[in-house]
């Protein structure tokens, strides 16, 4: 921790700050602050935090003193804060280090930490299908019983997390009814917040699959609406601006990409592996906001087959859709229910509409079954698929 130490008072010195003016930044006493830099006592990680980003520009330099900290650090709330920071954050690096040092401890709650934080990054990095995922969990329940309610709560989450990507958006309203009141249970409000907003966060996506729009963007106001001072809850604020865009999706074009380009924004200043991978999920949705208004497609970023099929069928090019999304099928096994509609379109075919209604209503999503309802109704009025205006 020297090293590190010495490092952070040189750029302190080299940008003439002053140490009280820090301390008092950090919200913390000028004599608590020398302590920390002296190494008699160890900076509180997101206190830490909070510093790094005041004293570094340049995001490499800034993750690697995070990273650097955490491997040289010894309290273990700080390794426990560590895990959810990473995990908050999306840094998968940070979190495989945090659960390291979590395993390493003399401590048995953070050792407990580190054992459930493991499953977290197995889940982040997709080293286990979601079905797999269940059944690790499951297993590991089973041969070692976890004791602090942090821990419980986090895989309950975890299996909250498994069921949305499961597309099990029914059962998801139960689980959160349960898990909520635990949750506001927890002392530390860090965590506290942390595991509430992701409940949020996912019961706003499953509300607006479920079609209850109003109460969806209600709870991404909520989200967004939430006072952050370290930025920890950025990936979850972009998850609400995105829920938020997709919700205008038939409403407003210009909501809804307006809403879209503010988490883009938002996810270019973050730079974790978990903002990267949303950043093309971000880009490759305004693409498909773009295309199914057949507006302002000269600069369209794609990143899924569905979405490049959709923009030959916006250009024309029904064949070459249809030659994408058999591939697809061919490769996947079947079709997702968005790009049977697509398929439905490039082929104009009423079956395959009705189809693709039938597989979004089946996995509780109602909302994405206008796009080929209305497909269906103009297919069945006119004779031909206009794409235009998506009201």
């Amino acid at each position: 921790m020297k090293h590190w130490l010495a490092k952070i008072i040189d750029q302190i010195d080299f940008q003439k700050k002053n140490q009280e003016d820090i301390a008092k930044y950090l919200g913390i006493s000028g004599p608590a602050f020398s302590k920390n830099l002296s190494g008699k006592s160890e900076l509180n990680f997101l206190n830490m935090i909070k510093l790094v980003k005041d004293l570094y520009e340049d995001n490499v330099e800034l993750t690697f003193m995070v990273r650097e900290f955490c491997k040289k650090m010894s309290g273990k709330k700080n390794i426990r804060i560590a895990m959810e920071y990473g995990n908050a954050i999306g840094d998968f690096e940070l979190l495989r280090i945090a659960v390291q040092k979590g395993f390493n401890s003399n401590n048995t709650i953070t050792k407990e930490w580190a054992f459930v934080y493991e499953m977290v990054l197995i889940r982040l990095k997709r080293f286990l299908s979601d079905k797999s995922l269940l059944e690790e969990l499951n297993e590991r329940k089973k041969h070692r019983s976890v004791k602090s309610d942090e821990t419980k709560i986090m895989l309950d989450i975890i299996t909250f997390y498994t069921l949305y990507e499961s597309r099990e958006y029914k059962m998801l309203f139960n689980y959160s009814e349960m898990l909520l009141p635990k949750i506001e249970k927890i002392k530390d409000n860090f965590t506290r917040d942390l595991y509430r907003i992701r409940i949020q966060e996912i019961i706003a996506y499953a509300s607006l699959m479920d079609d209850k729009i109003d109460k969806s963007r209600e709870i991404c106001h909520e989200i967004l609406n939430t006072k952050d001072d370290f930025g920890y809850l950025d990936m979850l604020k972009v998850s609400a601006l995105g829920c938020l865009g997709e919700s205008y999706s038939f409403d407003s074009y210009e909501q809804s990409l307006w809403y879209l380009t503010k988490g883009i924004d938002l996810l270019n200043r973050c730079h974790s592996d978990r903002a990267l991978e949303r950043n093309k999920n971000f880009l490759n949705m305004r693409s498909y906001i773009r295309l199914i208004n057949n507006k302002d497609l000269h600069d369209l970023e794609i990143y899924d087959v569905g979405e490049e099929a959709l923009k030959y069928i916006v250009l024309g090019n029904e064949s070459r859709a249809i030659e994408l999304l058999k591939n697809e099928e061919k490769e996947k096994g079947k079709l997702s229910s968005m790009k049977l509609c697509y398929l439905g379109m490039a082929l104009k075919d009423r079956l395959l509409l009705e189809r693709s209604i039938e597989s979004f209503i089946g996995e509780g999503c109602k909302f994405y079954c206008k796009l080929p309802k209305k497909i269906l109704e103009e297919f069945n009025k006119y004779g031909i698929i206009y794409m235009g205006d998506a009201k």
